[in-house]
This record gives C-alpha cells, structure tokens and sequence, in this order.
C-alpha cells in the first residue's frame, strides 16, 4: 500500500494499533466445505490462520477494499466520541481487522464465511466494532450464484432478511444480528461501507461469535428417547418424560462466576446442549423412582426439580454424544476457583436371564470435566472421580483464564450396555477480573470530583431544604465541610467529595452486598490509609417534632458512618447512632438550641461511604428575619474568572454561525443550523444524536455556563465536560423541555459539551439554543 505509511503512523500515535503484513494471508476458511459447528465461526484474530472468514476476492467485483490485520501495540485509549462504539480500552497484544480509505468515492469491504449448510433456527451472530467518521458496518447473507460468485440473499423480495442491531449511540456496543432459519447453504458477511471522508474514515471489527443450531444427518435415530415419553432399558418409570434442554444460555459472556449456577435447568440457567450431536442432552423434572435410586445408589436421594440427562443406546458411539456446556468466561484471575455438580448414573446389562442396575465404578462409562476455548479446543481436562452416587463433584481448573467456556462430557464408554446420565445442582466460584480487586474497585467509569456546596450560613426554613441528591456536585445542597485550616476537633477536615458512574453493579455487589445502585452522583468519603471525614448541615434553629433523616448507604472495607448533632457554639460531635449500608433512617430528638447535622465516616484501614438521596423530614424552627446563625466556614466570593474564556464560551449567535462551538461527527449524528439568533438540530431515527462541542479552554476559579434551551419531541438535553486528565468527566441531564439552566464548570475543566439524542425508542425530536453567557458563581456578567 504505497504512500499510506503516514496514514499508518496516525493510526500508530492515536490508536495505538500497528500494521501486520500478510497478517490475513492464510485462513480456516473453505470454498465448498461447510461448517459442522456453529462455533467454527468464532474468531478473535489471535490465530487468524484458524478463522473461517476470509475477504472478498477482487474478481468477485463485490467490492473495492480488503480489511486487514492490526495489533494493540500500547495502552494508548481509543477517543470514546470519535471511535466507538466498541470498548476505548483495549488489552495490548489484541488484535483485530481493519478497513480505511480518504477517499471521496464511497468505498466498501466485505469480509465473509465459510458455507453453512442448513440452520434449522434463528442463529446469533455479534462482533465488536469501532467506526470512525461516518463510516458503518452491517451483516448479510450470501449464497452461490452458480456462476463461481455470490449473491447477497436479501436482494430478493421474498427472502427474509436478517434482523441487525449495530447500536452505535452508548458506549460499549456489539453489533448484533439475528439470522433467520434457513434450509438452503449460505454464507455471512461482515459489510463496510460509507467511507467516504477526504479525512479519513474506517471500520474496525473484533471477537466474531456464532450461535445456531445447525442440521444434523440422522437425528431421527433417537426419536423414540427425544419424544418426551422414554421406555428404555433402564427402568426409569413409565411417567418418566425428557424434553428439549432449552436454558438461558444464548453465547453471550457470564459477567460473574455466580451466573453459572444451574439447579434447575430452565431460563436463568446459563448451561445449554452443545448441539451438532446425534444423541442430545435433555431436561426432566420426573421424579426417579425410589426403587432405582435405592439399588443403584444406595440411597433414596434423587434430583430436584429440573435436571440435565443424557440416555445413550447400547451400540452407540462415544463421538455421537452431545456435550453440556457452559456459556463463556471472558477472564477470570489465577486465584483459587471451584466447579461443583451432582450426578448420576445408571447402567443395565443381563446376565443368566437376571436384569440389575449398577453404578459407574464398574468403569462402563466415564465423565470428565474440561476448560475450552471459544473454538471448543481443550485448554485443560479433569476426570471426573469415581464415587458413590450421587456424587458431588469439586474440581478446579488451573490453565484457563481467558475466553473459555466449561463443558461435561463423556470421555470414554462400553457401548455393551445402556447408560444414563444425570446432572444437577451445578455452581462455579471463581474471581473473574470483574469482580472487585479491592476496596475502591467499583468499575472503570468511577470518579470522584469536588464537591461544590460550601457552608454559607444559609437559613434552613424547613426540614425538606436539608435534603439533597448531590445532582450537579451538590451545588445546591445545604451540606459541605470546615475549612481545612480549623482548630483541633472531633470534626475531622478530610474531604468529602461527589461521585460519578456508572458503576459497575456486580462489583459494588460483591463490596456492599447491596443490589441497588448510587443513581446519578453521590456523596463519597473515600480512605486510603484510614482516617475520617465529616459532612455537616447548615446551622438548624431547632428540632420540634418528627425530625427523621433517611439516606441511601454503601459501606466498602473498614469503612463506616454514624449521624451524629453537632453545636452551633461546639466543634465536638454529640449524640451518634451508627448507621449500616442499605436504607438508613434516623430520628432525631427534640432539640431547643441551634445544632448541625453531621456524616462522620471514619476507617482503620481502606474503605469507602456512598450515600445518596438525603431525605429530611418533620418540623424545625424557621430563622428568624433578623438573624443568621454565624458559620466559621465562611469564606469571600472566589476570584473573578478569566474574561478571555468568556469571549470563548459566550454566544448569541447574532452573526449567523455557532462562533467557536463546533458539530463533532460520531457515526448517526445530525447537523445543525443558525437561523434567527438560534441554534436548531433536528434528530430523527437515522441521525439519532447531536454534540456541540466547545473550544479548548483553562479557568482560573470555578464559574457557571447559562444556556436557553428548548426541546421538542423524543430529544433529550445533557451537558458534559472534560477536565484535564479524563475525558466526559462527567454528564448532567437536562430535566425540562425549555427554559434557562446553567453548568457549574471547575478550574479544572477543559471543555464543555452540550449533546442532545433521542431517547430509546423515540422517532423525532429537536434541540434549540438560543443563548450561551458565562458568568461567576453569582452570576454576573464577566464580559
């Protein structure tokens, strides 16, 4: 590719991601032989040479570029509002395909599989995508033309085309595509198209995954088992039913260890057949006989409720049975973990004319338990021990760690006799690199910023003024913290800031025991090496009667809180009462003299509180006209902020354009125009999103951003900004639909985005700004 090099070196010094010659030159892929199963079809480019996709041949004339092979070189984070949707961080060392072009004229590439012979029901087909500049990416289906080309299938009307989903508006998207049944060979397609930017646009695509059943020769073998009512060899009852194994499993990645408990079999269990097999594993939820449980086991304990069962005929063989398998683990730690189930199993054979059950340790059939990869190759295998039925089985797996799946199946077996396999009751404990690794780690969005109230010796007219949701950095609470430089005192000066998400539920989980989530942002005490911190109220007259506070609390580590009174005249904390994670609420007695409310969080060691949603209720004193109550933290008005960044943010559109805010292009964004001293963007299904972006700037003090808004239809309204070491800090939701609102910008803050898109399942909406002033904190005027 000559005279692309400086193209290379951009992507190089931007993406982090390197070039690899010839890396596609060899495939798995086959002209004519079709696919046996479903996951031939996965591909994450460690071994390209092994995938079963391939481009499209020039001589085909179906289109005018080829991907090709990249690899993470760095740890450089891809810009999440120019490259998405896929994830921003990528592990070095991972690779992917590629497709780019400056050209003008559109130009397309198509990467496609090998055939896939019949596919008896819908089929999941999801990859991970990054685009850039407008370029997009869709799935279709191919078939032989007849004529040594291909055809896609949906250009004729009466084939059903393939249901797509490429979200491209949140972070973190696949690209999903349901394809429908069908009876006649295919081939799918990895399609890229619009790339048409003189700037430079392009497609990249990663972790290929197919789930389908595909058909099978033969499956009619084992009717007599797979139509519900059994009369096997081995007695198990004439009620005995078994129907198709149909779980929760879809393919899709477990996000805990927990996920992978199964103990009955139906739409929560994340454990499905393997398929592509003549004799399958099934689900019963029959009742064994007492009986057989007694002779063959020894006992009369039996499986509960839904079960896994695999009955195989005398003369079949060990390459015709299905596997049970798990749905896959993308990582997980080299700490200890453990695999668990129950199972049974029965054998009958005859002998002098007498017919009796056995169990496994006669060595007719043998289990074991194996770590595989997303190609089903074995990463390791345990056999499973011989015991007393039913057995409880605890293996551990040492090799895996990474995008492996868990499968049960039969190593060897006597094909003399009929056998019959039950499995229930199974569970993993593993510590998967989502889970927390320590007491701060509640997902990678988590930041904490500033907090913004300050105690100002405000009146409190009511109870309701104390309460506070820390929106906006608790810029409008009646909360906030002495000054740094107070007299020695119970009341501790670190620093209670406001966090921002989201965050990741199942980590918090596992810290918190608590399910619900922090909504929004919260307030945060955070502990690296002990200590304590105190959040206290503006000054409260008196408590008459009734006076609770409710609060939302998660606790992680040593960490811990009491709601404690505080005096007016007194820096020392009185009246504590300890409080636990969940929702916690306090009363308060009846207090005659003016006092603060307190959050005393303290730790030994590392820890942190969250605490959200402060509710006050009950009747206080109100102030009296005459009089505020005094507060040593007072401090004067901040410094006057930069004139020259407000000649940067400030804009009446008066001259006819968005004077230093521009349109950033992500892939569905729309336009805008200025018309009338107004700013309009108009959204619809197809351009679901619009972000104006500001210009670069450096404030000396905290200030505020006004703006006059008005949505119209499905749009909604936020407001992001960027500080200087991350970017979207954080974002803030608009709650109206018109009017003025403004954004509290920090001196550390670099810029300010204001992004409208449409809600989920809206069809149309608008967005019109028709002023942007900066101020100070007071709001005056700064030029």
């Amino acid at each position: 590719m000559p005279g692309y090099e400086a193209e290379r070196d951009r992507l190089r010094e931007h993406l982090g991601i390197e070039w690899i010659q010839n890396g596609l030159s060899k495939s798995g892929w086959t002209p004519s032989k079709s696919i046996r199963h479903s996951s031939d079809l996965n591909c994450d480019f460690s071994h390209p040479e092994k995938c079963q996709w391939k481009n499209m041949a020039d001589e085909k004339q179906m289109d005018s570029r080829d991907f090709y092979l990249f690899e993470k070189i760095d740890y450089t984070e891809f810009p999440v509002l120019r490259v998405g949707p896929g994830p921003s961080k990528i592990q070095q060392g991972d690779k992917m395909i590629f497709v780019g072009d400056k050209k003008r004229e559109e130009q397309h590439a198509i990467f496609y599989s090998s055939p896939i012979n019949c596919q008896n029901s819908t089929g999941n087909l999801t990859f991970t995508y990054w685009v850039y500049n407008s370029a997009r990416v869709e799935v279709i289906l191919l078939e032989d033309d007849g004529r040594g080309g291909y055809k896609m299938i949906f250009d004729d009307p009466s084939e059903e085309k393939p249901y797509v989903d490429c979200g491209t508006i949140q972070l973190n998207t696949e690209c999903h595509a349901e394809i429908p049944p069908r009876e006649k060979p295919f081939r799918i397609g990895i399609r890229a198209y619009e790339i048409s930017n003189t700037d430079g646009s392009f497609v990249m695509i990663d972790n290929i995954l197919y789930s389908a059943s595909l058909c099978k020769v033969g499956s009619e073998l084992l009717a007599q088992f797979m139509f519900f009512k059994v009369k096997c060899s081995v007695d198990i009852g004439d009620n005995f039913k078994s129907n198709a194994l149909e779980t929760g499993a879809t393919g899709k990645h477990v996000d805990t260890a927990a996920e992978l408990k199964c103990d009955n079999f139906d739409s929560k269990c994340r454990w499905r057949s393997g398929g592509d097999a003549m004799v399958m594993w099934r689900r019963s939820s029959s009742i064994l006989p007492s009986p057989l449980l007694l002779n063959a086991t020894g006992t009369t304990v039996g499986p509960r409720g839904g079960y896994a069962v695999l009955y195989v005929e005398q003369g079949t063989q060990k390459k015709s049975l299905d596997i049970l398998r798990s749905d896959p683990i993308t990582c997980q730690s080299l700490t200890e973990n453990e695999f668990t189930f129950r199972y049974w199993h029965w054998e009958r054979f005859s002998f002098d004319n007498f017919e009796f059950s056995r169990f496994w340790e006669f060595g007719q059939i043998e289990l074991e338990a194996c770590a595989v990869d997303l190609m089903l190759k074995d990463i390791e295998c345990v056999p499973i021990p011989r015991g007393s039925s039913p057995a409880n089985v605890k293996l551990t797996f040492r090799k895996a760690t990474k995008n492996f799946m868990i499968v049960i199946r039969v190593s060897s077996l006597n094909s003399d006799f009929d056998n019959m396999v039950i499995v229930d009751d199974i569970s993993y404990r593993a510590t998967l690199c989502t889970d927390a690794l320590s007491v701060f780690d509640i997902g990678d969005s988590f930041v904490s910023t500033p907090m913004l109230s300050l105690l100002l010796s405000r009146n409190v007219h009511t109870a309701q003024d104390l309460s506070c949701d820390f929106s906006k950095r608790a810029s409008a609470c009646l909360w906030g913290m002495l000054n740094q430089d107070e007299e020695s005192s119970d009341i501790a000066s670190n620093t209670w800031t406001v966090g921002h998400g989201p965050l990741n539920d199942e980590k918090l989980y596992s810290l918190t025991g608590i399910y619900e989530m922090p909504e929004g942002e919260f307030g945060l005490a955070k502990f690296e090496t002990g200590g304590s911190a105190v959040l206290l109220s503006e000054v409260v007259r008196c408590a008459l009667d009734n006076v609770h506070v409710q609060f939302k609390l998660w606790t992680t580590g040593t960490a811990k809180i009491k709601v404690c009174l505080v005096e007016e005249s007194s820096p020392s904390l009185l009246d504590c009462q300890d409080a636990s994670s969940g929702d916690v609420v306090v009363d308060l007695p009846r207090i005659r003299r003016p006092f603060r409310v307190a959050f005393s969080a303290e730790a030994e060691d590392q820890g942190m509180v969250l605490i959200d949603d402060i509710v006050v209720t009950g009747q206080i004193c109100p102030p009296t006209a005459a009089k505020q109550f005094s507060s040593k933290t007072f401090r004067p008005t901040a410094d006057i902020p930069d004139p020259n960044v407000c000649r940067l943010l400030s804009c009446d559109f008066h001259l006819g354009h968005a004077c230093l805010y521009e349109s950033s292009q992500v892939p569905h964004s729309a336009m805008h125009g200025v018309s009338q001293r107004k700013l309009n963007a108009f959204l619809t299904r197809s351009k679901r999103v619009f972000i104006l972006e500001s210009p670069q700037f450096r404030l000396n003090t905290v200030a505020r951003l006004h703006f006059d808004y008005k949505l119209q239809g499905d749009a909604n309204l936020f407001i992001c900004n960027d500080s200087g070491t991350k970017e979207l800090e954080s974002c803030f939701k608009v709650e109206g639909r018109e009017g003025n609102d403004f954004i509290e910008l920090l001196a550390s803050d670099t810029k300010v985005y204001i992004i409208s898109r449409l809600s989920e399942s809206g069809k149309s909406g608008s967005l019109e700004i028709s002023k942007i002033v900066f101020t100070d904190i007071s709001d005056q005027a700064i030029c």
